[in-house]
């Protein structure tokens, strides 16, 4: 009985092997053939876009990189410095600052005429001319700040610019990475795209860079492009349609172009990577791909036949065998090993499965470094294990040390938490256990025995029926940007009646904002308030009923506020609220409440009198568009001046004109 049965799992174990091995083999052959056969310049259109978009993301990237680099060391204290004659260490920066990035040849200070004040050594051992200071200020006005190839020397280079500017914005030089051209060189190599296809870059001047030339040339001085000089302009100036077909002594030819988006300056003008195909070299390939298809598949069909039958007849057994240990309970699973007793058929497979869960182990262990390697702290929480674990960076910033990995003596439970924010860190830690996608801002004490703010963040992972068996989570250092916020507070300016920040110092606060916002990943809004009649409380009362108006009023903000926002005045009876939304209470829903808080009124102190007070609101979020706080502030009073044309006393949010 056991032989029928092995012998007809055998057969089926035959015929299912061969199946999946031969019939997909067989269809992929008359599949492939049919569509070679039916290859036409529309499959090589669509396979040229995709190797120059793939091409044209990839040098974006590149160029953006090298753009927020020159911006970011611009602002850097030390260039400022040097710019007005103070830093002395400015070549040390220069210098590691190529050691940050390898694709730089040096690293260039200029002053306002575009003459070199200080340089990094040139990795290349060749120097540079003077610049053009008026090609400099183009280049950063119109192109992002990235020169062609050949704009300011004679050299195959690329200058990517920022202004450097002084503490109150005025510009006193340039800052300026000369790129190593051999980054580009990398992607016009054929390597990986076949003989067939060529790459070539074209800048915003029309200088080519191929890898059929040894330097940059123009188009005009290239033989094979001088007669397409009309595609060339379209290309650089946007305008190139899907494809373009010509001859060459090598036969027909397929040009297809990707533009590079950092590059596009006002004009229209960008970068380009077109791609060349030769269509009757790659025709000539594919009908021998063809022929040598059909015959190695059947080959192969045959050829897999026959070991099928063989490691059936032969294979069977050790196979029933792993299947008899599998539902006999013969794996370790504490130590997710199958167990190994000899040198047998068996043994060397379950040596090749444990080979599998060690490569599991590994993988593991590559994802745990590269955590380690983040400056943010990342967290798990096992729910099924009851286990906490922490990144290797941690330790270098906390000197809390848990007994055990299990939650109860984690650091979430006993981590020493500022007194203050010592309530708001349970609720965060109640929701998080409960699996709410949930963040907050603590002071937590460090290694070095002081307190420092960080946003924790965290998540939920759910298994199929929605259980969480999982909560991940990360830690970012926020302190340096508390302190900022602090700072602004500290030496701001209030309004000497309401003792809210004056205009200027709120719009400081609210740059602040800008950036604390990005890293809370919150909502952050403007509201502009704006007292209806309030020349009426001068009127019918007296100028002391009006300044008792004006405080009610920022008191009632600030109550309504909390800690999660500051109050304003902009002068007269306007103000402004900085807010940040919570699970809670969102901007709408403040203005509503700001509203009703007015309209019930106070006694006034001095009359006795019940005061009841109207106004109109506009609401504007922080958003990545805008450039300076007053845009924002700008937004939410334009809203707020909609609703006093439309009847006063409401509010209503700012929408971008279309």
């Amino acid at each position: 009985m056991a032989d029928n049965v092995l012998f007809g799992t055998k057969v089926k174990l035959m015929a299912f092997i061969i199946a999946v091995a031969v019939l997909p083999l067989i269809l992929l052959s008359i599949a492939t053939s049919s569509v070679l056969d039916e290859y036409d310049t529309n499959l090589a259109i669509e396979n040229s876009q995709s190797v120059a978009y793939v091409a044209s993301e990839g040098i974006s990237d590149y160029f953006d990189r090298l753009v927020k680099l020159s911006e970011t060391m611009a602002d850097d204290p030390d260039i400022a410095y040097f710019g007005s004659g103070y830093s002395e260490n400015i070549h040390s920066v220069l210098n590691n600052l190529l050691d940050i990035e390898s694709s730089l040849d040096a690293v260039l200070l200029l002053d306002k005429n575009a003459n070199i004040s200080e340089s990094s050594a040139w990795k290349t051992g060749y120097n540079l001319p003077t610049l053009n200071a008026s090609q400099i200020e183009n280049d950063i006005k119109f192109s992002g700040g990235i020169s062609s190839i050949k704009e300011h020397t004679a050299l195959d280079k690329i200058i990517i610019s920022s202004y450097i500017k002084n503490d109150t914005g005025d510009v006193i030089g340039f800052l300026s990475l000369v790129a190593d051209m051999s980054v580009l060189s990398g992607y016009v190599t054929n390597e990986g795209i076949g003989e067939a296809t060529r790459l070539i870059i074209c800048d915003n001047s029309g200088n080519i860079l191929s890898s059929n030339n040894t330097s940059t040339k123009p188009y005009s001085e290239i033989s094979e492009f001088n007669k397409i000089s009309k595609q060339f302009e379209k290309i650089i100036s946007g305008k190139f349609t899907d494809s373009y077909t010509y001859e060459t002594g090598s036969g027909e030819q397929l040009m297809v172009a990707s533009t590079i988006p950092t590059t596009t300056d006002s004009s229209g003008l960008s970068w380009s990577v077109v791609v060349i195909t030769n269509e009757d070299m790659l025709s000539a390939r594919y009908n021998s791909i063809t022929s040598s298809l059909n015959s190695s598949v059947w080959a192969i069909s045959v050829l897999v036949i026959v070991v099928v039958i063989v490691f059936v007849i032969w294979f069977a057994r050790p196979i029933s065998n792993v299947m008899r240990i599998m539902s006999g309970g013969e794996i370790n699973i504490s130590s997710q090993r199958v167990i190994v007793n000899g040198n047998t058929e068996m043994d060397n497979i379950n040596r090749q499965i444990n080979v599998l869960l060690d490569a599991l182990s590994e993988s593991e262990q590559r994802y745990r470094t590269v955590v380690d390697m983040t400056d943010n702290i990342v967290f798990e929480y096992s729910i099924p294990k009851d286990t906490v674990s922490f990144s290797n960076n941690f330790n270098k910033k906390f000197s809390f040390r848990a007994v055990s990995l299990k939650y109860e003596d984690s650091f979430f439970v006993k981590a020493n938490v500022f007194a203050d924010d010592l309530q708001s860190y349970k609720k965060f830690v109640s929701s998080m256990i409960e699996g709410q996608n949930t963040q907050g801002e603590f002071r937590f004490r460090t290694i070095y025995n002081d307190y420092a703010w960080y946003l924790v963040r965290c998540a939920s992972i759910r298994d199929s029926y929605n259980k969480i068996i999982k909560i991940v989570g990360v830690m970012l250092n926020i302190d340096k940007t508390k302190a900022r916020e602090q700072q602004l507070m500290n030496k701001a300016s209030l309004d000497p009646l309401t003792q809210a920040y004056n205009r200027e110092s709120f719009e400081l606060a609210l740059q602040n904002e800008f950036e604390l916002s990005s890293m809370r990943n919150g909502k952050d809004a403007v509201l502009f308030i704006d007292l209806d009649n309030f020349k009426r409380f001068n009127d019918e009362y007296n100028h002391t009923v009006g300044d008792e108006v004006l405080v009610f009023t920022v008191n009632l903000c600030r109550e309504l506020v909390g800690k999660n926002g500051f109050v304003g005045r902009q002068g007269g009876d306007e103000f402004v609220v900085c807010f940040r939304e919570t699970a809670d209470l969102d901007a709408p829903l403040l203005a509503q409440r700001i509203i009703s808080g007015l309209s019930d009124g106070f006694v006034s102190p001095s009359t006795g009198e019940k005061i009841v007070m109207f106004c109109s609101i506009g609401v504007a979020y922080l958003a990545a568009d805008a450039t300076s706080p007053s845009e924002i502030i700008d937004r939410a009073d334009n809203a707020m001046y909609s609703v006093k044309r439309s009847g006063k006393s409401n509010y209503t949010v700012y929408k971008e004109e279309t």
